[in-house]
């Protein structure tokens, strides 16, 4: 039954019915999304109990104190979270800009002819097509199929496919791997399938790449310390005297304490790290689909990678039909193979490439479509009254079935050298009357009488060699994931100048035959895997991360979705098949390999920001970890309050990473995260935390000052030494290392115009009294300078010893 489809009449109908697909599904967040998630947020919410218990001491004790530190901390929080939503709203909008060129359309009937429209503009009752690779993207049922085999893993995660025929019906989500069909859409927009199970499409998998990981280890412990120093806190102050630590200092000590140690300054810029990242790279033509994605392939140890389509642009040409019949002439057996062309349902890159020689012999009786895991599709057809099975596939699977052929095969093979091409055997299948009741289980027992070699050449893809030299040079392992022969690889690698030694090599069939530690061992120990099925690439990729190794997946076509999908990180070439590009990670448009590298890079900058960064959070943390456990001693003061804690944070955290997040270029691989970050911490909160105890008691010695006075010359050094922990911060970025140093200059010279100079200006006077600042006189700048000068000078020796040790 031949379809026609709606008429532009009754389509132009069911718009002003509004029967359309236009929902909103996003691929990224929506703007009502990013404010919620950022408003209430895990760490606002716990900033929030903060502030309404400062707030209940307030209205119980009516220290002003309290109600100006519950201000100051909700200051902190309006501003973080303004930067947050910023960033996160200027990367959305880049995103979305980028994904507009990244065409989701489908085909339709209408009016009798097909017609490539977006998906937003289907209407009900379109008929669609559906292709091997294609996503059924809104509900409906199968209107025809010739054998439309479509898989429901992401839906009920059963991966065998499953054949539909006329009359079932088709879920959204869902993907066709064999075969063609066209189905009737009738759910649309927000009542299909997909959208109506919280959008399934944008959320196949969602895996934490290792520096989240470090991170989230990292606030569980700060976290907890937290809660046991406010416990030690409360345990001291209820057993020990404090004839002037009264009990509104007790509750703002807690405050400080607790807004100190409580994550959010790392959680909030490393999102925006992320945020720049993804908007970097989209505006170079690669679309992110997982916020982070590119930090996660910076962390890749194995990149695994299809051959056809990815290391080679998919774009096929004939290179040869040679005669091998016997039987047929030349003209005959190109007829045929033509004929064959013709009524294949499925127009692959191979089929294309033989374009040339359809024509419409014959009547198309049945088929099996082409199979990843047979390699092989089988065509019958009635050709002049004759009913005849053909089968076009690999080359060197099909001539096993040749019979005594295969030696005369072999030999023509030779003969022209066909070694290095991509082949395939066209035959006539002479065992089978029909194939209505064959099935892939007795394709083994299959003879075929061969007519021709087909040999397809591939075009490598110009940059390729520019990212296979980027793995190679910083420690990536690399391996070949296809369907193809082996000798057909190895040409390939051959032409971009990378040698593979045929003992590198393995095919499908070794690998069936190993046991599970030889399987291992292959995984780890080969670079080529051929002749692969489906499922070879995807237990080879769950080998990879059972043995937790950070995994990247690069593919075009169904066969490697399975294998996509489970790697912690794919990504897919735009013209690769439509599920593919939907589940991976990244989609590299116009199939630019030369974006790799770029966000290769752009990966190791994520990671070297939120490295330093973590380096300025981390010393905040165990400062105050520090000075809260000296404080315990009789003799020692806490010099913190909960607003000098704050502006401590826009010195020494806030402005400082907001310039590293923007400027930092360097692009260097960090090696060792942990030992690098808390080696660093360590070293510089101790040297600042002996530089404050020392400074306490030369200046109560030597000064004599009051305890207002003292502490905020204790602030003052504090500040300094934190602004000289971000100037060795920068220094051992590498890069851009000028704008970092004036940016420091600045600060300095910020906070001395708060604090050294008396100004009476209303905006500086309001700032002094809020955030508790005083006016220090010469004498206490000169301390001041000396002391900072001492210890600045110990940090930076100390940590040249430390870089020098951790390098070796």
């Amino acid at each position: 039954m031949e379809l026609k489809g709606l008429t532009y009449e009754e389509v132009k109908e069911r718009r002003k019915q509004g029967l359309t697909n236009a929902y909103a599904s996003h691929k990224t967040k929506t703007l009502r999304e990013i404010i919620i998630e950022n408003l209430f947020s895990l760490f606002n919410i716990i900033t929030l109990g903060i502030i309404v218990l400062v707030l209940f001491f307030y209205m119980k004790f009516g220290d002003v104190r309290l109600l100006l530190d519950s201000i100051g901390i909700f200051t902190i929080v309006v501003i973080n979270t303004s930067i947050a939503l910023y960033q996160e709203i200027k990367a959305k909008r880049a995103l979305d800009k980028v994904n507009l060129l990244f065409k989701r359309e489908v085909v339709v009937i209408r009016g009798g002819e097909k017609k490539s429209i977006d998906r937003k503009d289907i209407v009900k009752d379109d008929i669609i097509e559906l292709k091997r690779g294609d996503q059924v993207v809104v509900d409906g049922t199968v209107a025809s199929s010739r054998h439309l085999e479509v898989d429901e893993s992401l839906l009920t995660g059963e991966s065998v496919p499953v054949e539909k025929a006329v009359g079932t019906v088709l879920l959204s989500g869902s993907f066709c791997v064999s075969g063609l069909g066209y189905y009737k859409a009738e759910k649309l927009g927000a009542e299909s399938h997909a959208n109506s199970v919280t959008n399934l499409a944008k959320k196949y998998k969602f895996t934490l790449t290792p520096l989240q990981k470090r991170i989230n280890t990292i606030l569980k412990v700060l976290f907890g310390v937290a809660l046991i120093l406010t416990a030690i806190e409360i345990i001291s102050y209820n057993t020990a005297s404090h004839p002037v630590y009264t009990f509104t200092d007790h509750i703002r000590k807690i405050a400080t304490i607790l807004i100190s140690l409580v994550p959010q300054g790392l959680v909030l810029t490393a999102s925006i790290t992320f945020a720049i990242g993804v908007y970097r790279i989209s505006k170079t033509g690669a679309i992110v689909q997982k916020l982070n994605a590119i930090e996660s392939f910076s962390n890749v140890e194995y990149v695994c990678m299809d051959k056809t389509g990815t290391l080679t642009e998919n774009k096929l040409k004939t290179r040869s039909v040679i005669n091998v019949s016997g039987k047929y002439f030349n003209d005959e057996v190109n007829r045929l193979l033509g004929a064959f062309v013709y009524h294949s349902t499925e127009k692959n890159a191979t089929i294309e490439a033989l374009e040339h020689l359809s024509n419409k012999e014959g009547e198309y009786v049945n088929e099996m479509p082409f199979s990843s895991a047979s390699k092989m599709s089988l065509l019958e057809l009635n050709i002049g009254g004759e009913v005849m099975i053909f089968v076009f596939g690999a080359y060197d699977m099909l001539a096993q079935k040749t019979g005594t052929k295969i030696s005369e095969l072999n030999a023509i093979f030779g003969e022209n050298k066909l070694g290095i091409y991509r082949n395939l055997l066209f035959g006539r299948v002479t065992n089978f009357e029909s194939l209505e009741n064959i099935t892939e289980e007795i394709l083994p027992k299959m003879e075929i009488m061969p007519l021709a070699i087909v040999s397809i050449t591939d075009t490598v893809r110009k940059d390729v060699f520019d990212a296979i030299t980027l793995f190679q040079n910083n420690g990536i392992k690399f391996k070949i994931l296809t369907g193809d022969s082996p000798e057909a690889v190895k040409a390939v690698l051959n032409e971009i100048g990378w040698n593979v030694h045929i003992d590198s090599m393995v095919t499908g069939n070794m690998l069936d035959a190993m046991n599970g530690e030889e399987f291992r061992d292959a995984v780890f120990g080969k670079t080529v895997f051929a002749r692969l099925k489906p499922e070879h690439k995807l237990k080879i990729i769950k080998t990879f991360r059972k043995e937790k190794k950070h995994t990247a997946m690069i593919g075009d076509g169904v066969n490697d979705l399975p294998a996509i999908k489970s790697a912690d990180i794919g990504i897919a070439m735009e013209e690769g098949s439509a599920i593919t590009k939907e589940v991976a990670d990244i989609v590299l448009l116009k199939n630019k390999f030369s974006l790799l590298p770029k966000i290769f890079d752009e990966g190791n900058k994520i990671v070297n920001s939120v490295s330093a960064i973590a380096k300025l959070f981390l010393t905040k943390n165990f400062l105050v970890i520090f000075l809260t456990l000296i404080s315990l001693l009789p003799f020692i003061d806490f010099p913190l309050t909960p607003r000098r804690v704050s502006l401590l944070n826009v010195f020494s955290i806030g402005l400082p990473a907001f310039i590293i997040t923007l400027k930092n270029n360097n692009v260097s691989k960090c090696r060792n995260f942990v030992v690098d970050v808390f080696s660093f911490v360590i070293t510089s909160s101790f040297i600042i935390t002996l530089a404050t105890v020392s400074s306490q008691y030369v200046l109560y010695k030597y000064s004599g000052l009051p305890a207002p006075e003292l502490n905020m010359s204790l602030m003052t050094i504090l500040v300094i030494l934190a602004v000289v922990n971000f100037f060795i911060v920068a220094s051992e970025s590498g890069e851009t290392k000028r704008i970092y140093y004036y940016y420091g200059i600045f600060l300095i010279a910020l906070f001395v115009l708060l604090a050294g100079f008396n100004i009476d200006f209303s905006v500086l006077n309001i700032l002094r009294t809020f955030y508790e600042l005083i006016h220090l006189n010469f004498i206490n700048w000169i301390y001041i300078l000396v002391i900072t000068a001492t210890f600045a000078m110990m940090l930076a020796a100390a940590h040249k010893i430390r870089e020098r040790y951790i390098n070796n």
